[in-house]
């Protein structure tokens, strides 16, 4: 009785040993499981789905996709300053020409044959050395390449030239009483007597040096009838040879003489 009793005990103590282990076990089992599952890393496929399918609130992503304006007005920036560097090796191949022209190492040529048979040296329109011989370098044609203008100190012609296909050609002839003026168009302009009076002219012309529009324009001192005396000051105006008020020829004329020419600087050769 006594041994059946013991063996109870003896049974019972084991089972309760191996439920003891068996739960640690368990426990084990669920810790380890929790840890490893924290620290799976991101698959590579996820990563680049994610990448190539951005949501719409992902401001760097959008910012990639659509330049801000910052990045708007460096890139319109940057193509105005590759706009601009396409643009200078003519105009430094033209300021080279220039120059060995000035030197007359090089000569222009007279396509027209204005002043001419058809070849310019430098040494034909320039008055040295009884008169200084000026040039200024401008561009009456808007088309990024500076001319050459050149006007002697006393008489002599005003003429331009242009640079193209690798020559210096000859864009404009004109008197020396003609200037140019910062919006590309010529002003005529000379004091004369008998009676005193001024003439103008307002000239604009093409890309080719053609002429397109020419206004005439002039002022004058009246005389008496015997024509010996004149007036002390203006007061006849011409327009396109039809006189007109003093009053409506300023208010014609006012666009063509209110243009500047500080933009054009000259200097000795």
């Amino acid at each position: 009785m006594k041994h059946n009793h013991f063996l109870r005990n003896t049974l019972f103590l084991l089972l309760s040993t191996i439920f003891l282990f068996s739960l640690n076990a368990c426990g084990q089992s669920s810790s380890t499981t929790s840890a490893t599952t924290d620290t799976v890393p991101v698959s590579s496929e996820l990563i680049k789905v994610n990448s190539e399918q951005p949501s719409d609130s992902s401001s760097a992503q959008t910012s990639a996709v659509e330049p801000t304006a910052n990045n708007k007005e460096s890139s319109s920036k940057s193509n105005e300053s590759s706009l601009k560097s396409n643009e200078s090796p003519a105009s430094d191949e033209a300021l080279a020409a220039y120059k060995k022209f000035l030197a007359g190492s090089m000569n222009a040529q007279d396509l027209k044959q204005e002043i001419s048979d058809g070849v310019v040296k430098i040494k034909d329109i320039s008055l040295e050395p009884d008169f200084k011989t000026y040039y200024a370098l401008f561009d009456m044609n808007g088309d990024g390449i500076p001319e050459l203008h050149l006007r002697p100190v006393a008489g002599g012609s005003y003429l331009i030239f242009t640079y193209l296909d690798g020559q210096i050609v000859l864009w404009h002839s004109g008197p020396d009483y003609e200037s140019p003026l910062n919006n590309g168009a010529i002003l005529y302009e000379r004091d004369g007597a008998a009676p005193t009076h001024i003439n103008y002219y307002y000239l604009v012309l093409d890309s080719n040096g053609n002429e397109t529009s020419k206004v005439n324009f002039s002022k004058y001192h009246s005389v008496n009838e015997s024509g010996k005396t004149e007036s002390a000051d203006y007061d006849v105006f011409m327009m396109e040879d039809k006189e007109v008020s003093e009053e409506e020829w300023n208010s014609l004329t006012k666009d063509y003489l209110s243009n500047s020419s500080d933009l054009i600087v000259w200097k000795e050769i």
